[in-house]
């Protein structure tokens, strides 16, 4: 496949490049009465089940991104380990050699998330761009940060049920087995800032990818940033996966991520 989109010209690059960050953090994305009885039928658990899940991201029709997210959890502690690993392919890998990493860890807590730590590595041509970690004190409702790329520390402040913005997908993903709302929100972690993600439940859709059809969930992703519209199908029958997601920006290309692989993971022991 030819991806001249991609070398047509510098601009068409950059929006691609500057597009793609928003997109990874989704991934690592009813009326209310048809959502309810979706969300009731559908079995739930404080937990959810260990997962291996691989995204196609595509902009203009495009192949560019691949993205694999990961999900293990501890049988006895009920800890669990979020990973996230993206990287370019096809003619994109040859213009941008870059990968990047993110994890979260913590524990299931009653049906919600409490996360630990998460860090995050960019690597772009063999150097660091990014190295990012973020602790969080749950006894003093603190979490602290470190850039390690830059040599910088610091501590904010947060709310109780603050996530990561990686965790963020496992806690929604909940949110809807659990307490399935038209609208509701959560306090993310983010770059010493405490961010709020919004998001509205819009009704039921069929989406179809390369592994069959799915009954979803399609919900808007409400951002901070003005112009800038994310919308996700979550599968029920996947305990609420996002199968597709997409994000739109005022003056730059759509981008598209799509589920083509799936399957269930192992529970650790420990």
């Amino acid at each position: 496949m030819q991806y001249k989109i991609l070398n047509t010209t510098h601009t068409k690059a950059s929006f691609f490049n500057t597009g793609l960050f928003c997109v990874l953090l989704l991934l690592t994305l009813l009326s209310s009465q048809s959502f309810a009885g979706s969300a009731e039928s559908h079995k739930k658990s404080s937990t959810l089940r260990p997962f291996v899940a691989t995204y196609m991201i595509t902009a203009m029709g495009l192949e560019g991104i691949n993205v694999t997210n990961s999900l293990s959890i501890s049988k006895k502690s009920q800890a669990y380990q979020f990973k996230s690993y993206s990287m370019p392919i096809g003619l994109l890998a040859f213009k941008k050699d870059e990968t990047r990493d993110e994890q979260s860890e913590g524990l299931f807590i009653n049906g919600t998330i409490q996360p630990q730590k998460y860090t995050f590595l960019q690597i772009r041509n063999n150097k660091t761009r990014r190295d990012v970690e973020l602790k969080f004190d749950w006894l003093h409702n603190a979490v602290s940060n470190n850039h390690k790329h830059k040599k910088n520390k610091w501590t904010m402040p947060i709310p109780a049920q603050t996530i990561d913005k990686l965790s963020y997908q496992l806690a929604l993903m909940l949110k809807l087995a659990h307490d399935p709302k038209r609208s509701f929100g959560f306090h993310i972690a983010d770059g010493g800032k405490l961010k709020e993600y919004y998001f509205e439940i819009l009704g039921e859709e069929r989406v179809y990818t390369s592994l069959g059809s799915y009954k979803a969930v399609k919900i808007q992703h409400k951002r901070y940033k003005k112009g800038k519209m994310i919308t996700l199908w979550c599968a029920p029958e996947l305990e609420y996966l996002p199968v597709k997601i997409i994000q739109e920006e005022t003056g730059k290309p759509t981008f598209v991520s799509t589920l083509i692989s799936y399957q269930e993971g192992m529970t650790h022991n420990e």
